[in-house]
């Protein structure tokens, strides 16, 4: 195919959103891999890219104001921006937690997960939006993941995480950590493993060599610590093996994310989020990405939030956000080679 369309959406008006989509943009390296739209609103891009901040980004692109997105968008530096009625706020008051905010950057997303699914976009990058904001504003889901899954019909859709290479899964994701064990079965792990195949599949990854994490200490100890391991764990990694996908474990957690990092496995199942994310966490930032996998496309945001305290001034990295396009685009490369 030819380089897949990409959406990017400016997350949370008042964060570091429209900045990190600019830069990211600036970078001509980016448009190698990809073709970008933009959805949000450019009086916003345009008020932080020349207008009265500390530092304007100055990224150099042309925003062009679109009704629709272009069956072939304009090339390098010229950026197509469509913005839904919701998201024209005019100019943003940075660092403030505001439900219109919320509302917007929920009417970016849901404008990009459309056009995916009317075949104008290949994938969608989304700026971080800030949770609170998003619930104030009326939507009741723990995550934006959730209320996207819940929008087009995608029982299946999960997150995954990219560390150095290293990709992460959690079977239980945002739930209450007494609620975890309820997340801990058979069927559902097994559901994750098939996923974690499928995006190195899709990534044409020369190895796709997966870990599964033991839930209990020292891995259970042979069920004196906990039967998970034997009973639910254990059975799902070998119906995986059964269907010919090279998996290994339970690892115990203390160990699993040492191995992975040296090179044994190309990604982890891990039982719940804190045991994935401290992982992924104490990796550089900017090399690391969220990954929204089972929605209509594949969907990138960063692997950090809104950033209140830095939005405005010019300073923020946008590696996290370049991670997560280049990776969606490698990963559109891949469906469309299916």
């Amino acid at each position: 195919m030819n380089k897949p369309i990409l959406a990017f959406t400016m997350g949370d008006a008042a964060g570091i959103g429209p900045e990190i989509v600019l830069k990211a943009l600036a970078a001509p390296t980016l448009w190698e891999q990809c073709q970008p739209v933009i959805i949000g609103d450019p009086a916003i891009l345009d008020q932080i890219d020349a207008g009265a901040v500390p530092n304007p980004v100055g990224s150099g692109l042309t925003l062009r104001e679109v009704d629709a997105p272009s069956a072939e968008p304009p090339d390098y530096p010229v950026v197509e921006v469509f913005c839904p009625p919701e998201a024209r706020l005019g100019e943003a008051e940075w660092g403030r937690l505001d439900p219109a905010y919320g509302a917007a950057a929920a009417a970016c997303l849901r404008t990009a997960y459309e056009f995916a699914i009317a075949g104008h976009v290949q994938g969608v990058v989304s700026a971080p939006l800030n949770k609170e904001a998003f619930h104030r504003a009326g939507y009741d889901y723990d995550d934006e993941l959730k209320w996207l899954a819940a929008l087009t019909d995608s029982p299946n859709a999960l997150m995954m995480g990219l560390m150095h290479e290293v990709w992460t899964v959690a079977v239980a994701e945002h739930v209450a950590f007494s609620a975890i064990l309820d997340h801990v079965k058979q069927a559902r792990i097994l559901r994750y493993i098939r996923a974690m195949h499928g995006v190195l599949s899709d990534l044409d990854a020369s190895h796709r060599r997966i870990a599964v994490a033991a839930l209990n200490v020292h891995g259970g100890e042979g069920g004196l610590f906990g039967r998970e391991e034997i009973d639910e764990i254990a059975p799902a990694i070998e119906a995986a093996r059964s269907e010919g996908i090279e998996v290994s474990g339970p690892v115990p957690a203390d160990m699993v994310f040492v191995q992975a990092l040296a090179g044994r496995f190309d990604g982890v199942v891990a039982m719940h989020h804190d045991q994935a994310n401290i992982a992924r966490k104490l990796q550089p930032m900017s090399a690391g990405a969220t990954i929204f996998v089972g929605l209509p496309v594949y969907g990138g945001t960063t692997a950090h939030g809104t950033a209140f305290d830095i939005a405005g001034q010019g300073v923020a990295d946008p590696g996290s956000l370049m991670a997560a396009a280049t990776t969606v685009a490698r990963l559109a490369q891949g469906v469309a080679s299916r």
